[in-house]
């Protein structure tokens, strides 16, 4: 063969490599870009599925508190459609390998035994010792499944990869299906109501125009400045204007040092307040701190507010009040307060809910007694202490009810159960979770 044959073959041989080792690569590149894809698809679900387990797990002990049909209908409704949602989930994950198959089971008995009971309810039959037990287990269980779950999103957290394997529950849980007599054959709820909470009616009810402020006269841009530097405890030489607030409580915004502060422009009420700096240590107690918060609310016009509940985070600490005047708690006017650790000095509020909510002095009339609506709590809950009070509707609409204080023979834990204090319904439900950083509510 001449020496040009050969040049020819070598070049074409070149030529097909090149060809071979570009598409190898692309096809590298290709295969690494949807394995990312798929893993962050993963991670979403995994997530989306520790946080539904949650939610049913909040949804299953919250029935072992109630005793009122429709309340109960409703947390049943509520069950199953996080449970169908968390099943979703499942289904977009590796469940062999992550061994989700028995939570998969739990999720579709726990679903099931929510809609038989919602039936029940609805045909005006109550819930027997027997369901209430077999409530119980299923709250177990899904203790363990949400842990689990919780678990492996800390795995995925700490850099290992589903798409590789390295994911996978600590612990094989098993399940053991229980007993009921229901049917099997459901259908699924389309809409999955959110039931997250900071802080008992926290941030409910926003999206209203708020007759305080209507009702206040309107301020200058100076004369909210004073306002601005009263509340930083500053000469107002050393408050500068930023900004425009426009929203359903149209503020002046202002700067001082590493503090923002807004003030609403009718009335000249402080509306937030937030501090940029961080806070590097703790040397006050909680309990210092809560009356720090109260003491400050009171000197920059915010009467008759009493401490509810508190959480300590980054050596801050944040306090929700509520206006209580004559000992009626009105929970639709609330205020966060947040207050440093290190010196007591106020690094935060939001006072959003009560500017849209307050409307001066709430009564409680035609109140049945508490000693009647304790009489219409579940059986399996022991009351440690009552309050009256004013609570938020999603509807806007407000509700005096008798709270209590409860604790579970079941679980042990504390609750806050709300009657309607004329009808005796339950309106709500809270539980109650004590951390080392305070105590907070969903």
């Amino acid at each position: 063969m001449k020496t040009r044959g050969y040049v020819r073959i070598t070049s074409f041989m070149a030529v097909g490599l090149g060809i071979l080792i570009a598409t190898s690569v692309a096809n590298t590149r290709n295969m690494n870009y949807y394995k990312n894809e798929l893993e962050v698809g993963y991670r979403h679900s995994l997530s989306e599925l520790a946080e539904c387990l949650s939610t049913v797990n909040t949804d299953l002990n919250k029935c072992l508190y109630s005793n009122s049909s429709s309340q109960q209908q409703r947390l049943s409704r509520d069950l199953l459609a996080n449970c169908t949602s968390a099943k979703n989930a499942i289904s977009r994950l590796p469940v062999s390998q992550l061994e989700l198959g028995n939570t998969y089971k739990f999720l579709s008995q726990a679903g099931d035994y929510a809609q038989y009971i919602e039936n029940k309810l609805r045909n005006g039959n109550p819930i027997t010792e027997q369901e209430h037990k077999n409530l119980k287990v299923l709250f177990e269980y899904s203790e363990r499944f949400s842990k689990s779950a919780s678990d492996m999103l800390k795995i995925v957290s700490s850099g290992s990869r589903i798409t590789d394997g390295s994911v996978k529950s600590s612990t094989k849980l098993s399940y053991t299906p229980v007993s009921g007599g229901f049917n099997d054959s459901v259908k699924s709820f389309e809409s999955f109501p959110t039931l997250l909470y900071d802080g008992p009616f926290s941030d409910r009810v926003l999206n209203k125009k708020s007759a305080l402020l209507n009702d206040s006269e309107i301020k200058t841009r100076e004369e909210c400045k004073a306002v601005a530097a009263k509340a930083l405890s500053v000469n107002p030489n050393r408050v500068s204007y930023d900004s425009d607030e426009l929203s359903l409580l149209p503020c002046y915004v202002f700067k001082s040092g590493r503090y923002t502060v807004s003030v609403t422009k009718q009335g000249g009420y402080v509306k937030s307040i937030l501090y940029s700096g961080v806070i590097s240590r703790s040397d006050i107690s909680p309990e210092n701190a809560v009356n720090l918060a109260k003491k400050y609310l009171d000197s920059i016009g915010y009467k008759y507010m009493k401490e509810s509940y508190y959480s300590v985070n980054n050596n801050i600490c944040t306090v929700n009040f509520a206006y209580a005047k004559n000992n009626l708690y009105v929970y639709s006017d609330l205020i966060k307060v947040g207050i440093s650790m290190a010196d007591g000095k106020i690094v935060s509020l939001d006072s959003a809910t009560y500017l849209t909510n307050h409307t001066g002095n709430k009564t409680f009339k035609d109140a049945k007694s508490p000693t009647v609506a304790q009489k219409k709590l579940s059986p399996y809950v022991s009351v440690n202490g009552v309050k009256k009070c004013v609570i938020p509707k999603e509807d806007g609409k407000e509700v005096q009810c008798w709270e209590f204080l409860c604790t579970s023979a079941d679980t042990g834990e504390d609750t806050l159960i709300y009657l309607n204090a004329k009808t005796l319904e339950e309106e709500d439900i809270m539980l109650l979770l004590y951390t080392d950083g305070g105590t907070i509510c969903e």
